[in-house]
């Protein structure tokens, strides 16, 4: 007996293990399993099996070891349950791959053994099993994965990607398959991209499997997750390491559960076809990280983020970097790994509370290529806070951010949002000071076809959605602004923008805009840019159309009268209403030194021309009168001291009348004889004035001097030295007097001009 169990375990046993090993392989599972050497010694009760390979259906390896090493305890015999004093394995090594259909090598070889074991009896019970030492050293786990609707392997978007966990050591302690029962479990490996993890807990399997302990990862590459995030987004994952530590948790309550630090160094991601920086940042951590799957809830108290970088790219068909990146969804008769068993049922939502998110060291580049011009700034220094954020409350999160525009600007945001649903409850201030115009040009020439020369913008943008309304009160101050050069663009609003900037800079150089924007954010038409645009523009239309409005609302005057100056018939003095109109007039001008004046000074024949004549007569016997002598400032064409004169003035014009005919026609008969006749001598003399005052000529160029007069008279008033709010000569303009057809009331009325100092 003893000579037959000594052949039987040392010669017998190794050779009966490796057939039935070979035989139920290549039989029942159909795949091919290589044993290089098998030891047992029935004394000790060990065993070793050495270089072991089981190769898939397809000739591929998919698991083996280089020694498996069993001490079995002879208390096994006694105590009826299986006990082993030490379970080692040596370098294993398994090859696991996932394919286009979902399943797995794995999955697949288990389906199969399930299906060759198939019975219709009750499973047999578990056997007692204890392990007090359960080993692996130096293992190797390959798992290579082939992507889903990935047709055409690149460097970029490979086709299958794999992952090799190294030097995996595992250690169970005191292992015992009873419910409720659990083992020490210390694990931890390498991958080969990168990164260490390592768990160190309890192990449960009945009566169901479960896991609890302190797990770690220390600087895993996120670069091998790159394919897995091209799925999603057409992006170049180039950089970033993952750290955790803290406390996990998995069993049949709870499929998922982890409480602990976590840290996220260097990430840099790429997209484009110049593979330039998207978003990225030197570090973000948070100490507590809080999953359940069970729950569905993520909780973190607040995460830091330093040196946050972006990059959003406006491109010329308008598309943006951030909207190119989303990777095309697959067919509906693609394959997936959804699970077969899935329903369409909706998950319910996670979750999601963020003590707060702080920012420090950010920098975010903007371009537009979309404009005649190509635009591109940057902010930088970005730091500020934002509060809690959270999915299951009505709460807003407050926002306070801070950064640096370009060389010498400054940006900041402050503010409430709803992260989940921005479109019902949001308001937000953003401020923006001491921007560089000229770095916008190429907005100003889509806006209005003309470049900044120079200035500076502050810009404060007030923005509050409410019920998916938008109402938005924004402020813009320009210092300094200088047009520069026209450019084409057939987005161009047609503005005069020289003359609205003359009319809106006040004397410190300053243009103060209210900018009011509302609208539906909901509506499919809704364009915001559209509406920024409409507003800037109304505003600019509104000043230039109604110029004297918007200066007699600068001084407190009637803004229909400021634009007017006028006149008596055949005069060019002001009388006083019309001088505090060009006072108030001159005191608006003060407050816009970039704004000239034009006075095109009118006149009218039919209006004009009476009192001309009437003027010109009154010299003419001025003149004579002086001639025989007597001197009269204003002498009288009526007077009866100047009947003589008159009556030789009417037969200079009249040679042919009869004197003695028109007295006839001003004679009457009296009565009574004792009166005799009697001439009323009034009346003749306003008839020969009147004859006389007709008779005179009226010539263009006096109508026109009169013209100038009147606009000299609002010159001189503008420019007049001795007032306190007198102008440059410079910006009064005398165009070319302006004929006016037909007058209603007794005044004619002279239009002002304005224009743009430049011009």
């Amino acid at each position: 007996m003893i000579v037959l169990y000594t052949l039987l375990g040392f010669f017998g046993l190794p050779w009966i293990i490796q057939y039935l090993a070979v035989t139920t392989a290549q039989e029942d599972l159909g795949r091919e399993l290589r044993i290089e050497a098998i030891q047992a010694n029935p004394y000790s009760l060990t065993l070793r099996i050495d270089g072991v390979e089981l190769d898939d259906t397809d000739n591929r390896q998919l698991l083996g070891w280089n020694r498996l090493f069993i001490d079995l305890a002879w208390s096994s015999v006694v105590n009826r349950a299986w006990t082993f004093k030490t379970i080692r394995f040596d370098q294993p090594i398994i090859q696991e791959e996932r394919f286009a259909s979902g399943e797995t090598r794995l999955s697949r070889l288990a389906a199969e053994q399930s299906d060759n074991g198939r019975s219709d009896d009750e499973p047999a019970p578990l056997p007692a099993l204890r392990i007090n030492d359960l080993r692996v050293e130096d293992g190797v786990l390959r798992f290579a994965d082939n992507l889903p609707g990935a047709t055409a392997a690149t460097a970029d978007h490979p086709k299958r990607v794999t992952l090799e966990l190294q030097d995996v050591g595992l250690s169970v302690k005191q292992f015992e398959l009873q419910k409720g029962t659990r083992s020490p479990l210390r694990l931890e490996g390498q991958l080969s991209g990168g990164g260490m993890l390592a768990f160190d807990g309890t192990l449960q399997v009945l009566p169901t499997p479960g896991l609890e302990g302190s797990t770690r990862i220390d600087e895993l590459s996120l670069v091998q997750a790159a394919p897995y995030l091209r799925q999603f987004a057409d992006v170049r994952l180039v950089g970033g390491t993952l750290d955790l530590s803290g406390q996990m948790q998995t069993d049949a309550q709870q499929p998922f559960a982890f409480q602990g630090s976590a840290a996220v160094e260097a990430l840099s991601i790429r997209a484009g076809p110049d593979d330039e920086p998207l978003i990225g940042w030197q570090g973000l951590h948070t100490e507590r990280l809080g999953l359940r799957l069970k729950d569905r809830q993520l909780e973190t108290d607040t995460i830091f983020i330093d040196g946050l970088s972006g990059r959003v790219v406006i491109y010329e068909d308008q598309t943006t970097n951030f909207g190119q990146i989303i990777a095309q969804r697959p067919s509906a008769d693609a394959e997936d790994y959804s699970d077969p068993g899935r329903t369409d049922e909706e998950a319910a939502p996670f979750g999601i509370i963020i003590e707060a998110i702080d920012l420090t060291d950010g920098a975010l580049r903007f371009a537009d290529y979309s404009l005649p011009l190509p635009f591109s700034t940057s902010i930088h220094t970005l730091g500020g806070q934002i509060s809690t954020l959270s999915s299951t409350s009505a709460e807003p999160a407050r926002i306070k951010l801070e950064g640096q525009v370009a060389e010498y600007g400054l940006a900041r945001v402050d503010g409430t949002v709803d992260a989940w649903h921005p479109t019902r409850a949001t308001n937000l201030q953003l401020s923006f000071s001491n921007l560089q115009i000229p770095e916008y040009s190429p907005y100003t020439v889509d806006f209005a076809g003309r470049k900044i020369a120079g200035g500076t913008m502050d810009l404060d943008l007030d923005y509050t959605v409410k019920d998916k309304q938008l109402d938005g009160q924004n402020n813009l101050v320009l210092h300094d602004l200088k047009l520069g050069e026209k450019m084409a663009s057939s987005d161009a609003m047609d503005l005069p923008l020289d003359l609205a900037i003359a009319l809106l800079q006040d004397s410190e150089g300053v243009i103060d805009l209210d900018l009011p924007v509302t609208g539906n954010v909901a509506d499919p038409e809704f364009d915001f840019n559209q509406v920024i645009r409409q507003a800037l523009g109304n505003a600019i239309t509104s000043v230039i159309e109604a110029p004297f409005s918007f200066l007699a609302s600068l001084v407190g005057a009637d803004s229909e009268d400021l634009g007017q100056v006028e006149f008596l018939q055949g005069r060019a003095d002001l009388l006083p209403p019309q001088r505090e109109r060009v006072a108030k007039l001159r005191e608006a001008l003060n407050q816009r030194p970039a704004l000239a004046v034009e006075l095109a000074g009118p006149f009218s024949r039919t209006f004009d021309g009476p009192a001309l004549q009437r003027e010109k007569a009154t010299q003419t016997l001025r003149r004579r009168l002086a001639e025989a002598g007597r001197e009269a400032a204003d002498p009288s064409l009526t007077a009866e001291s100047n009947q003589g004169v008159l009556e030789q003035m009417f037969t200079t014009y009249y040679p042919q009348a009869d004197l003695q005919e028109i007295r006839a026609r001003f004679t009457e008969t009296q009565d009574e004889p004792s009166d005799g006749t009697g001439l009323d001598a009034l009346a003749y003399r306003n008839h020969l004035a009147e004859r006389v005052i007709a008779a005179q000529s009226v010539t263009d160029a006096e109508l026109e001097a009169i013209a100038n007069a009147r606009a000299s008279a609002v010159r001189d008033t503008l420019v007049d030295p001795t007032a306190n709010t007198s102008i440059a000569a410079d910006r009064v303009r005398l165009p070319d007097p302006k004929e006016i057809d037909s007058v209603d009331g007794e005044r004619i009325a002279m239009e002002v001009g304005v224009t743009a100092d430049s011009d």
